[in-house]
């Protein structure tokens, strides 16, 4: 691959990223061909696009049949993600994109393209409250398989988030988030007990903790190539398929309904009853072990207040080397903690 010919796009941050280091460029590129090599697949067509952000650099690389591959670099506090990604394809095949190739010591992943996204298949109908009811029902199923490893997952470094240890992650962020004002520091610190309080009806509650998406929004969601049916599943018994796994955590699985329930919110002009569908068919899935769908609400609600510090933290998973000033990646953690006060 000509390095000069790759189209690159910042997105307006102000971020340094390893694609800076000529070095590091040309062991990357190199692997990509290597690795698509073993599948006898090779670079060509269109031109490559490179998109470069604080926590991530992103490649879309164009193959000479037709196809395309996508290339991940994650910085070290999210170097888990290639093998996450392994390590479902192994568990929940069919869930999630099978990976053509990862390196987990650099934390470098090569998958294929599993497009359209579930934002690019939406019609903005009511309709679509079908599809995401769905999407979201695949996605606890997914959550609910992956139960079991979930100790599996922390040694492969996802952080752990379970209610019992996300206390000490709130009172960590509150002290070191510069970005808040001396009386919103000590109104979060004194309301530490309020979030200890929340943190254990979730551990003391029936369901097990699982893996957190952290940002699931439809543009994390594939559909493999299926069209969209009515009913909201895709053709031919197809399955969404799940994907970028650098903000997950372990941690009470109700937290990934933060994100997408803003998401709803928009999308459906915040219309209670559309929220309220598409969260009873995710909650759906736990409803079997006998706990009553009004307390699982409930504890969606807790787990949505908890879920802020989640994505807190996700601000701080960056390449080291970024020109993101401190004050602006304390700014985005302070926005999450004033959702507490």
């Amino acid at each position: 691959m000509d390095v000069n010919g790759i189209v690159v796009e910042t997105g307006g941050y102000r971020a340094v990223t390893p694609w800076e280091d000529e070095k590091w460029r040309a062991q990357a590129l190199g692997w990509i061909t290597e690795r698509l090599a073993r599948h006898r697949l090779t670079v060509g067509g269109d031109q490559v696009w490179a998109r470069l952000r604080p926590w991530s650099v992103v490649l879309r690389v164009p193959l000479t049949d037709g196809g395309a591959v996508w290339f991940k670099a994650n910085p070290p506090r999210s170097s888990y993600e290639p093998a996450v990604m392994a390590a479902l394809h192994r568990w929940v095949p069919g869930r999630v994109v099978e990976p053509v190739a990862v390196d987990t010591a650099r934390a470098w992943s090569l998958l294929p393209d599993a497009g359209p996204m579930f934002t690019e298949v939406l019609t903005n109908d009511p309709e679509d409250l079908a599809a995401w009811a769905e999407m979201l029902t695949q996605y606890a199923q997914l959550q609910r398989e992956v139960e079991p490893h979930a100790n599996k997952l922390l040694a492969l470094g996802v952080p752990d988030f379970r209610p019992q240890r996300l206390v000490e992650r709130y009172r960590c962020l509150v002290e070191s988030a510069g970005s808040l004002r001396d009386e919103e520091r000590r109104t979060l610190h004194a309301a530490a007990p309020r979030f200890e309080e929340w943190c254990q009806r979730l551990a003391d509650s029936p369901v097990a903790c699982s893996l957190d998406q952290s940002d699931l929004h439809p543009a994390s969601v594939l559909t493999g190539g299926r069209a969209l049916t009515a009913s909201g599943a895709l053709a031919d018994g197809g399955r969404y398929l799940f994907f970028d796994w650098g903000d997950s955590s372990v941690t009470h699985p109700f937290a990934s309904l933060l994100v997408v329930g803003r998401v709803l919110d928009e999308r459906f002009d915040r219309d209670p009853a559309a929220r309220t569908r598409a969260w009873d068919a995710y909650l759906d899935a736990w409803a079997e072990g006998g706990t009553g769908l009004a307390e699982l609400r409930s504890l969606a609600e807790v787990a949505c207040r908890v879920a802020a510090v989640c994505r807190a933290d996700t601000w701080d998973r960056v390449f080291p080397s970024m020109l993101l000033t401190t004050a602006d990646r304390d700014a985005h953690i302070a926005r999450w903690l004033r959702e507490l006060l």
